[in-house]
């Protein structure tokens, strides 16, 4: 099946198996190369939600947690 050249594609970063002490990098190349909004996988994570959280916070992007049904994203607006 060949991809819709004109449908939007929706930009996000996936964190599912990077280590802790990668995050903070990552997020940095990340944020400050691509607009909002996109989104941050981070699943279930308490820990790695709070790092992404505390990076969000200290760089003044606003953002919202998860939806009803899944709660393991961070969306950047």
């Amino acid at each position: 099946m060949r991809r819709d050249e004109n449908k939007s594609i929706e930009e996000q970063l996936d964190l599912h198996g990077i280590t802790y002490n990668k995050i903070e990098v990552l997020l940095e190349d990340y944020c400050f190369i691509n607009t909002p909004p996109f989104k941050i996988i981070t699943g279930n994570s308490n820990k790695m939600k709070k790092l992404v959280i505390n990076f969000l916070n200290k760089n003044d992007f606003k953002y919202m947690e998860g939806n009803h049904f899944n709660q393991g994203f961070i969306q950047v607006l």
